[in-house]
């Protein structure tokens, strides 16, 4: 009876070891798609300063691009309430940003205020498979081998530049980018590598 009931105990383990496995693996053929929240109270500080449009790296109707003296920030996000937006967060190493006090009114927003951006393909922060973080890119965006360097990701070699190519692919449950790795040569970026590779967490 003893050998039975270990028996019994050893499947019951072995099948909750698998289903754990089974989840996580499923986890790992998804994306996870986060909508980011402002925390203006786990803010860091406060700056002064101005928004004069609405973002470039986010097509969120609360998502801004401003200036603290002659630095750009975007996006920046306002929360429901109050004469801030929330700046320079970053989800992925858990740095909530700054507050951004307004020394004026935000600019009329073209987009209607239930507008989401949630299945537009697109996000102001990328994680990728292997840990890498990429963020769109805000002003003129460089050409390799014919494509656009639409985010600019961390690189962890010192002369190359990390970025992914043209949109990104959300077609399938986990997302895809094709991501180039480049050096700076007399004529511009010139491709070393790329890749197709997986998008662990998207922030929009």
């Amino acid at each position: 009876m003893k050998r039975i009931k270990r028996r019994w105990m050893s499947g019951l383990v072995f099948l909750m070891v698998f289903a754990a496995l089974t989840a996580l693996a499923a986890q790992e053929r998804a994306t996870r798609i986060v909508r980011f929240v402002p925390d203006a109270l786990a803010a860091r500080s406060d700056r002064l300063g101005n928004c004069w449009t609405g973002s470039i790296a986010s097509p969120r109707p609360d998502a801004w691009r401003c200036m603290v003296g002659n630095e750009i920030f975007d996006p920046c996000f306002s929360p429901p309430h109050g004469n801030l937006v929330v700046c320079d967060a970053n989800p992925a190493k858990g740095v909530p940003g700054f507050r951004l006090n307004l020394t004026g009114p935000l600019p009329k927003q073209d987009m209607p205020a239930g507008s989401s951006n949630l299945e537009a393909g697109s996000g102001w922060l990328i994680q990728l498979a292997d840990g890498a973080l990429c963020r769109p890119s805000t002003g003129a965006s460089g050409m390799v081998g014919g494509k656009v360097m639409r985010y600019y990701c961390e690189s962890r070699k010192k002369g190359q530049y990390v970025s992914l190519l043209d949109d990104l692919d959300s077609s399938k449950p986990l997302w895809t980018a094709e991501k180039a790795t480049t050096v700076m040569g007399p004529q511009g970026p010139k491709l070393i590598k790329s890749e197709r590779i997986g998008i662990r967490i998207v922030w929009q």
